[in-house]
């Protein structure tokens, strides 16, 4: 069998660690691993790992740095676009009346918000994301307490522009606007940054053992003419997400605009 370089080493030591916390979950010092169980995992000799790292805890440094650049905040994925491809085609011969705009609009945002849910807080990223949060500042070195904060940062970052994106075009796509006084991007990333901090309030609940927050109450909601099934989380972010938007007076729910629309899902649904 050749020897393996320096390289080689590190990636095969830093995956089967990162394997190992996923399997285990983390604490601040990863004491639910050993080095030695770590070397044995990833196959490679003793004397290569300890060349590499005659420090552990410089070895424990890289995976915790590893582990937050890897973090991930909730947000809209392919879940929502695809609820929105679906309810809009089942409303799209009903969307001249404000009655039905308002109807689907709510229970575009119930479904998927439901769905962004269910995927988040099964997600071994977001688990990883949210302890790390919890136990960052406890990081004795330094230097990795500040890599960590940093990769962290960054994670709600993109969380944050790419959920702003996503909103953007969906209020367009749906004939909505930001209410006044917000506007343009930045309006978006506020909105955002709103959204994302309600649904990461939910999910810690969740987490603490608050069922109460996915029991699903029957109600017509936000003006809907419809009852549904609503869990208090769901319907906690959509609250958030509606008061950030209002009807756009000058969009025209004509026969042209609702074509258009379902050519918009339809390109969507064949690139899936």
């Amino acid at each position: 069998m050749a020897r393996l370089t320096d390289r080689e080493t590190e990636q095969r030591m830093l995956t089967a660690a990162l394997s190992l916390v996923d399997q285990r979950g983390i604490s601040t010092g990863l004491e639910s691993i050993s080095f030695d169980e770590v070397i044995r995992v990833a196959g490679v000799s003793r004397t290569s790992a300890y060349r590499r790292w005659p420090q552990r805890e410089r070895f424990y440094g890289e995976v915790l740095t590893e582990l937050a650049r890897g973090a991930t905040l909730p947000g809209p994925g392919k879940e929502l676009l695809g609820a929105v491809a679906g309810i809009l085609t089942d409303y799209a011969d009903r969307l001249d009346s404000p009655r039905e705009h308002r109807d689907l609009v709510v229970e575009l945002l119930r479904i998927s918000i439901d769905a962004d849910f269910d995927i988040v807080s099964t997600s071994p990223e977001w688990r990883t994301y949210r302890i790390l949060l919890a136990s960052y500042q406890g990081i004795a070195d330094p230097v990795v307490r500040d890599t960590v904060t940093r990769a962290l940062a960054e994670a709600d970052a993109r969380a944050v522009d790419m959920r702003a994106r996503v909103y953007a075009q969906l209020v367009a796509l749906l004939g909505y606007r930001l209410a006044a006084p917000l506007s343009g991007p930045d309006g978006f990333e506020f909105m955002s940054r709103a959204a994302g901090a309600s649904m990461m309030g939910v999910l810690a609940r969740i987490s603490l053992g608050d069922q109460s927050m996915q029991v699903p109450r029957p109600m017509r909601a936000f003006d809907s003419s419809t009852t549904a099934p609503w869990p208090p989380g769901v319907y906690m972010v959509a609250s958030t997400v509606l008061s950030y938007i209002e009807p756009d007076p000058g969009i025209v729910w004509d026969r042209a605009r609702i074509e258009d629309i379902l050519g918009a899902v339809a390109s969507f649904t064949s690139q899936r």
